[in-house]
């Protein structure tokens, strides 16, 4: 069900003169939204030491696991819920793309551009909120898509789990690029959150109790994948310049193509959900009198495919190598004081 630039329907009559870009009106914040945060992870036992005590939202950042029994209640209060409302107001007029262009907009309300700080030390006291609110924004992100919430609540969960970090990954990989344009690329400038950025030849990991053999092989791996978003990713993605209608279609496609995540009567939902945004989006294209568009989305798509490519790549790559082979010694250090065990490295 991978999405191609076929689904949009290229080069039909537009109008002759020229119109800006359509502006969406931005709904106030709801009184509500506190209660959607993330609870507090429980511990893990086999984990650093450090983080016994500590949320593991960051440990999935880390490496690439994470027991989500933990988060699963909240998720699930999520999404049950009917926030934002179907039925009524200002959300329900929308159309399907458009209503992930809201999604979208309330997400990054609080995102810095010019006075966004970075925190090139990386530490567990600023990471550990960071990934959770990242979570939280992306479970709010998926309820704004009327295809997510046609689907049953197990699938809910089952697709979120599989798939929100590389959802969440994507998403800051490309508001980098509006960030810092072309330094996103040059200087190696990535948006991790709101309010915090990073510059990937700065980088260091500052873990209280991890032995720093460990940490520099880590950092070397973390630095390998994240060198490969920027080149295979930002790169084109900044070139392109997109819209929001155009990153709430391609955040949006980017889900659609792991097919082999969506299954079964979900599968059928997502593809008819796949074709009603491909004619929002070439309804955006001609209210704005934007013509022979067909190769910017396939150059748009191509972002998609090589991300997806990335992810599968690390699956089995080096940094998760590490990361697990780190933790490992890590416990078994715990357990033998007397041994002095090596990372192992493929």
């Amino acid at each position: 069900m991978g999405m191609t630039a076929d689904n949009v329907q290229w080069n039909r009559d537009v109008y002759s003169t020229d119109l800006r870009y359509k502006k969406i009106k931005t709904p106030e914040p709801k009184n509500d939204e506190n209660d959607l945060t993330i609870a507090l992870p429980s511990t893990s036992t086999c984990l650093y030491s450090l983080i016994k005590t500590q949320d593991q939202l960051y440990t999935k950042s880390v490496l690439s696991e994470i027991n989500y029994d933990n988060i699963e209640r909240d998720m699930h209060r999520m999404f049950m819920s009917d926030v934002p409302s179907t039925d009524h107001g200002y959300f329900a007029s929308l159309s399907p793309l458009y209503k992930i262009v809201e999604g979208l907009r309330l997400v990054r309300k609080s995102q810095r551009t010019a006075d966004i700080k970075f925190e090139n030390r990386l530490s567990m006291e600023t990471l550990v909120p960071h990934w959770r609110a990242q979570a939280k924004n992306t479970a709010i992100l998926s309820m704004h898509s009327m295809a997510f919430r046609d689907i049953p609540l197990t699938e809910k969960s089952r697709i979120f789990k599989s798939l929100w970090q590389n959802i969440y990954r994507f998403e800051r990989i490309q508001m980098s690029t509006e960030i810092f344009g072309e330094n996103c690329v040059s200087e190696k400038k990535l948006a991790i959150s709101c309010e915090r950025a990073i510059q990937l030849d700065s980088l260091f990991f500052d873990i209280e109790g991890v032995a720093q053999n460990k940490l520099k092989i880590t950092l070397q791996d973390y630095k390998a994948f994240a060198e490969r978003c920027v080149e295979e990713v930002a790169k084109p993605l900044s070139q392109l310049k997109l819209s929001i209608e155009e990153v709430a279609y391609l955040i949006i496609n980017f889900v659609l193509h792991n097919e082999e995540k969506i299954i079964g009567e979900s599968f059928d939902i997502c593809d008819k959900f796949r074709d009603s945004i491909a004619d929002d989006l070439h309804e955006y294209y001609r209210k704005n009198d934007i013509v022979n568009y067909a190769s910017r989305i396939t150059k748009m798509m191509n972002t998609i495919v090589a991300m997806k490519k990335i992810h599968y790549d690390d699956l089995g790559g080096t940094f998760v190598t590490n990361t697990r082979n780190a933790k490992e010694v890590e416990v078994k250090e715990e357990d033998d004081d007397d041994e002095d065990e090596e990372i192992i490295v493929d």
